[in-house]
């Protein structure tokens, strides 16, 4: 997906962003997932005498032909998925079949698999070819995800990072949602336990508003990209979040979890990684975090629905942008539209719409997304204007406040269900003067509210 703005204009600078966050499409991988229970076909049983030979299915006929030149499970514990393979799921040999996934696997996303369509072969008439199998629950292309800031403001509409007076205090999104209010109140608990993963373009570590938040960090595109966030855009999510709060640095998050980072949207030009996208966003669940959040969206991706459901059950709360498209068309973007998951719009200092902040029937509230100040990298990063810190639009930026919403609610309320605390927080949002009624497509059912969600 493109990039949204303030204006309806594109200048070179708007051009120029866009450019620099382009993610390159893969043009010969398809994702299928086998249908559980199906025929499971070897290489023995096929053919052999005295024996009827279960039917050839379109996928094996790929694979033998070679339109299929390799196929390897997205999930390890999938392993392993060729017949005849000893425990080996990767680079199959030419004529080997693809079993379906064992009979009662309780994860939605097992079974999903990788394969690589030789040159010259077009994906997209692979994915719709196995469709007709009847072994096959589901076939597609994947979509390719981006970070959900918008375009940079222009110079002189940007907060700057020097200056005597603290940080914080231009941090105007914090009085908005009534954190200050909230952390006054006896018996506050500042989510110090629990665990808030962010699936994005890594972060930098060894910033020091931080360091010390970072409990775990995982980079899924490794070996072809080192650990750096060469885009900023993590390290900007991560800042709103939990950047360490009075520590006499920079800005303060708005609250004190511990952070999961895993790194899976590549750099400029870099070539979408699906699978790689798949094992971080199913990462948090044997991490034990309560809430992940997803400042990034695109189109609809069956895999990635059934990892969210994944997600979804194992009672991780899913916060996901509504999209910085509006003004563009106002396309539907996923992860934010599928059932259970969060979905944030944003809005600026007086609790207008932001003019690029998608909307739709599935929004769930909205949080302050306009000249949002935030950790960036030490160094040179592909979004961002500056070093350290910097102001962005976007519903990336009001993604992660709902995030640590929900955090400091699940540090209260522990038991607390993911349907739960998304009713709970919507339920709690301040109506904008805006809103004629809720909720409503542009503001769900209002701004977010964090003392009143807490008490």
């Amino acid at each position: 997906m493109s990039f949204g703005s303030r204006s309806s204009s594109v200048s070179e600078a708007d051009r120029s962003a866009r450019e620099m966050t382009a993610t390159a499409r893969p043009t010969d991988v398809v994702m299928v997932k086998l249908k559980t229970g199906a025929p499971r076909l070897t290489a023995a049983t096929r053919g052999a005498r005295g024996v009827a030979a279960a039917p050839r299915s379109l996928l094996a006929r790929l694979l033998e032909t070679g339109v299929v030149s390799q196929a390897a499970p997205v999930f390890p514990a999938d392993a392993p998925v060729v017949a005849g393979a000893r425990g080996v799921a990767a680079a199959p040999r030419r004529g080997a079949a693809l079993e379906a996934a064992p009979a009662g696997v309780a994860k939605r996303s097992r079974g999903l698999t990788s394969l690589k369509v030789e040159a010259g072969r077009s994906a997209t008439q692979v994915a719709r070819d196995l469709m007709a199998d009847p072994a096959v629950e589901y076939a597609y292309v994947p979509a390719v995800k981006h970070p959900m800031a918008a375009r940079r403001l222009p110079a002189a509409r940007r907060a700057r990072a020097s200056g005597p007076d603290p940080l914080s205090a231009r941090q105007w999104s914090h009085g908005a949602v009534h954190i200050h209010e909230a952390r006054e109140r006896s018996g506050f608990k500042d989510a110090q336990d629990v665990i808030v993963a962010i699936v994005d373009s890594g972060v930098d570590r060894a910033h020091p508003d931080l360091k010390a938040s970072i409990d775990h960090y995982t980079n899924f595109l490794a070996p072809a990209e080192d650990d750096r966030d060469y885009r900023g855009h993590g390290t900007h999510v991560a800042g709103i979040v939990a950047a360490v709060i009075n520590n006499r640095v920079g800005i303060a998050g708005l609250c004190r979890a511990r952070l999961a980072v895993m790194k899976a949207l590549p750099r400029r030009g870099g070539a979408w990684d699906a699978v790689a996208y798949y094992q971080a966003l199913a990462h948090p669940i044997g991490l034990k975090a309560r809430v992940v959040n997803l400042s990034l969206g695109g189109g609809e991706d069956p895999g990635e629905k059934d990892v969210i459901l994944d997600l979804l059950d194992a009672g991780i709360v899913v916060v996901a942008a509504m999209g910085n498209e509006f003004e563009e068309g106002n396309p539907t973007s996923f992860p934010a539209a599928y059932e259970g998951v969060i979905a944030v719009g944003a809005t600026d200092e007086v609790d207008r719409r932001a003019a690029f902040s998608c909307t739709g029937s599935h929004i769930s509230l909205v949080a302050p997304g306009e000249r949002i100040l935030s950790t960036v990298p030490r160094y040179a990063s592909e979004l961002a204007a500056t070093t350290m810190y910097d102001s962005w639009p976007g519903t990336s930026m009001a993604t992660p406040h709902v995030a640590a919403a929900a955090a400091l609610l699940l540090a209260k309320k522990p038991d607390l269900t993911p349907a739960q605390v998304k009713k709970h927080l919507q339920k709690t949002t301040d109506k904008v003067q805006w809103q004629k009624k809720r909720p409503t497509d542009e503001y769900g059912w209002g701004r977010l509210n964090v003392a009143r969600a807490l008490r």
